[in-house]
């Protein structure tokens, strides 16, 4: 990674925290029985819907119950904590008024502010059988097309600290995953399947504190491809990795991990995101009790509009199609069927991604 590269992650994602060793921080939790203080709160919550309506009743008019505060009497305290409060009192209070400039450091609202979930949305319905353990938030970042150096979170996600790298790569939304079925004759490409299931995953590489994490589906898989590559570069121009084991067979409690450090994940030949942990703490009672990786956040895919009538989303991307200019050219299905057939049969009509899966 070069050293402007390197910069623009910084500024972007926050400097990285030191090494964080998932097992120790849930050991080093146990013995200081912070474990057992959530078992204890988990048990008091779940009893709760066992108690009667009197028991309930009672226990909600303690809570709402006004507590007599002994505050000490003003006449014995000291000449300088009265000199102080005098002091505080005659500090007349107003609104810092913004200046012209300070618009430059105002940032606009970003889609990726948005959410296209109105709930938490569930991997599984697996319930949380071990309360002892960690929860790791992790947040998914995309490049932006416009600007190599700049990103755009795609997701958000919370996953636990027994759960495996493949697990999360499972629950993670990408257009890419929508990819059609090509139709393939005489060993030539003549066209993709719009209304068939796409094609399932062809694994992935996720590189984490100088280790790759394939996908052991295929031999060689996206790890030992990509060492391959790196191997026929100079040894300063690449990072040096090495290959771990399968991201299925790999849990977070196994894993030392840094905050706020971008980590790569590789997958569908050239897809590439960035995983940043945001957060790693202990379960909470008040947390789910199931349906882990949690998606707490998914950011809305922008849409391109149709090139002829630039009014609504394009549904068709075109290709070799000498009477539209461009190629690719994406069209909205009215104006592909306005157009009439091609002339040319090497014209391969290729769907766009409809936003169904993960979502």
């Amino acid at each position: 990674m070069n050293a402007g590269m390197s910069h623009a992650y910084e500024s972007h994602f926050g400097p990285p925290s030191e090494l964080i060793n998932v097992s120790a921080f849930i050991q080093t939790a146990k013995d200081a029985d912070l474990l057992s203080q959530s078992t204890e709160a988990t048990a008091v919550k779940n009893k709760w819907p066992s108690l009667s309506e009197e028991e309930k009743e009672s226990v909600s008019a303690e809570c709402r119950r006004k507590r007599k505060r002994n505050l000490p009497d003003p006449a014995f305290e000291s000449s300088e904590v009265i000199a102080l409060r005098n002091k505080l009192d005659s500090v007349k209070l107003k609104s810092w008024h913004l200046s012209l400039d300070a618009a430059l450091f105002m940032r606009a609202p970003k889609n990726s502010d948005q959410n296209t979930l109105r709930q938490i949305k569930k991997t599984t319905a697996d319930p949380v059988t071990d309360t002892n353990q960690a929860l790791l938030t992790i947040t998914v970042h995309n490049r932006v097309p416009w600007g190599p150096g700049y990103f755009s979170r795609s997701s958000q996600h919370a996953v636990l600290s027994s759960q495996t790298l493949g697990d999360l790569f499972e629950a993670i939304p990408c257009t890419s995953n929508e990819i059609p079925k090509e139709i393939i004759r005489d060993g030539e490409l003549v066209g993709y399947d719009a209304k068939g299931p796409p094609e399932p995953s062809t694994g992935c590489v996720i590189c984490l504190e100088g280790v790759a994490y394939g996908d052991g589906q295929n031999e060689p898989d996206y790890a030992d491809k990509l060492l391959g590559v790196l191997a026929k570069l100079p040894p300063n121009k690449c990072t040096p990795l090495k290959k771990g084991p399968s991201i299925y067979d790999t849990a977070f409690s196994s894993l030392t991990l840094k905050l706020n450090e971008p980590y790569w994940l590789l997958h569908q030949g050239n897809c590439e995101h960035f995983l940043v942990v945001d957060q790693i703490r202990l379960l909470h009672p008040g947390d789910p009790p199931a349906g882990y990786p949690l998606t707490v956040q998914i950011t809305p895919p922008l849409l391109d509009l149709c090139r002829a009538c630039g009014k609504v989303p394009a549904v068709w991307s075109i290709v070799g199609d000498i009477r539209l200019g461009e190629s690719p050219c994406i069209l909205c299905a009215p104006c592909w069927r306005n157009m009439g057939d091609p002339s040319e049969e090497a014209v391969i009509v290729v769907p766009l991604p409809k936003h169904e899966m993960g979502w």
